[in-house]
């Protein structure tokens, strides 16, 4: 026999004072009777049951009080077998790291608003599988697909700018990199969270588009920045802004929010599409995910303890009623 709640049993400790207290109860009972009637006076009283009654009462009371903690512990044994549906998704999170990801008109900065935001968001997951892809001027797997959501997280905390050398933002190579990966699975719902300003200097991302749709790939597009846009800020290796990014007239270049892509993906796949400015759109974007619909990816038949509480629990309840129906004490007068 096992416990579900096998913490409940420590309870039980706490019959032996009660006892302790029964007892002590009943003396002082009748000490009080022995100071307030005489020895001749009490002869002639018919007290329902007496010394023994009492013991009786608090036997069943303690042995009730037993069987509800026992029931509470959750007794457990035999075995049943029972059908088990797992459902789940294969989700790509992209997430842009391109150099106007670092604008600030999101606090801290854009890409620290989209990291927390798919720590959130793999916070209320618990059987999907999860991967991450980086993407500037080309894309790169960050993660593979996992259901160890440590690890994932691990490596969006690590998640930083592209070197130089990568620059450029290049949405149709993110786009065919996750189509690739997601290719391979057949059998769960797929799903593309597509983290992003929505600038791209390449183009090509209308294509995927149906190709996305013809492979039943849902995106949720997120859009990452203020449609007025913000300066890119350049850093020294401390982390302090040492200047602005120029053109080549020494203009300083404001990074705005393209949201015509992502909307457009979004519609297309039969997604959504949120704009991070708040945290109020985090919560929201966080919710709809957590409630999007998954499909059945496992069938499985587990094997489980059968539940039998309700045993000890009628046989305390039967106690209990039983020692109340003996705590009524009448006294009366018998004839001389």
């Amino acid at each position: 026999m096992q416990f579900s709640n096998p913490s409940a049993l420590w309870l039980l400790a706490l019959l032996i004072p009660f006892i302790f207290l029964a007892i002590a109860s009943s003396r002082l009972r009748n000490r009080w009777l022995a100071e307030f009637f005489s020895s001749r006076a009490r002869s002639k009283m018919v007290v329902r049951g007496g010394r023994e009654l009492d013991v009786f009462k608090t036997l069943l009371l303690t042995l009730s009080l037993g069987f509800l903690i026992l029931a509470l512990a959750g007794p457990e044994w035999g075995e049943r077998y029972e059908p088990l549906e797992v459902r789940g998704t294969e989700m790509v999170f992209l997430l842009d790291t391109s150099r106007s990801m670092a604008a600030a008109d999101l606090r801290p900065s854009r890409l620290e608003s989209a990291r927390q935001l798919i720590i959130m968001a793999a916070d209320t997951l618990a059987t999907d599988y999860v991967s991450l892809i980086h993407f500037a001027g080309r894309a790169v797997v960050q993660c593979p697909l996992t259901v160890d959501y440590e690890a994932f997280k691990l490596m969006v905390l690590a998640s930083e700018i592209s070197p130089a050398e990568e620059q450029g933002t290049n949405l149709a190579a993110a786009l065919d990199l996750a189509i690739k990966m997601l290719d391979t699975q057949d059998t769960a719902q797929r799903v593309m969270v597509l983290i992003t300003d929505g600038e791209d200097q390449e183009g090509g991302w209308q294509e995927r588009a149906s190709q996305l749709k013809e492979r039943g790939i849902v995106v949720f597009a997120v859009g990452v920045g203020a449609p007025e846009g913000a300066p890119i800020p350049l850093r020294s290796e401390n982390g302090e802004v040492t200047d602005w990014k120029r053109d080549q007239q020494g203009r300083m270049v404001r990074t705005r929010l393209d949201e015509e892509p992502l909307k457009h993906l979004a519609r297309e796949t039969g997604g959504r599409y949120f704009r991070l400015l708040d945290p109020g759109d985090t919560d929201h974007f966080v919710t709809v995910l957590k409630t999007f619909e998954r499909r059945i990816i496992q069938r499985k038949v587990r094997r489980v303890r059968v539940p039998r509480f309700q045993y000890p629990l009628g046989v305390g309840i039967i106690l209990l009623f039983l020692e109340m129906a003996l705590t009524t004490r009448r006294i009366r007068w018998t004839a001389d």
